[in-house]
């Protein structure tokens, strides 16, 4: 026995799998795009009111061993980043001790996906503000 499948079937068949290969194309679209923008809403700035660089979080935070900040004498690079041991929270983070009168760049990353919080590195006189 020979089963026939007339223009219509044939017709409907291409139509499912044109139909499938969109919903696939869909699917890897929708997956791109919202994995692109996985990383924690926050606000926040640096400060150096004494001999300290300080983070003032105003909103958000960002779990311990998740961050991790860039001090320094030159402009943040893909090296010199120290990991935060504790949460990124408010009212602020205190990343350590620097040389008053110094100026730094300071720049704070979101480890798993690579976001740069600072577009271009906050830059501050220790002790000054």
């Amino acid at each position: 026995m020979v089963l026939k499948i007339g223009k219509r079937g044939q017709g409907a068949t291409e139509y499912l799998l044109m139909l499938a290969a969109v919903l696939v194309i869909v699917a890897v679209a929708i997956y791109y795009v919202t994995r692109a923008g996985g990383y924690p809403a926050i606000s926040m700035n640096a400060t150096s009111p004494d001999n300290h660089v300080r983070i003032s979080v105003l909103s958000g935070s960002i779990a311990a061993g998740q961050w991790a900040y860039y001090v320094g004498t030159t402009p943040s690079s893909s090296t010199g980043w120290t990991t935060g041991t504790v949460a990124l929270a408010a009212p602020s983070v205190d990343l350590g001790a620097y040389t008053i009168g110094e100026t730094e760049y300071v720049n704070i990353k979101h480890i798993s996906t690579g976001h740069i919080y600072f577009a271009s590195d906050q830059v501050i006189t220790v002790g000054s503000s």
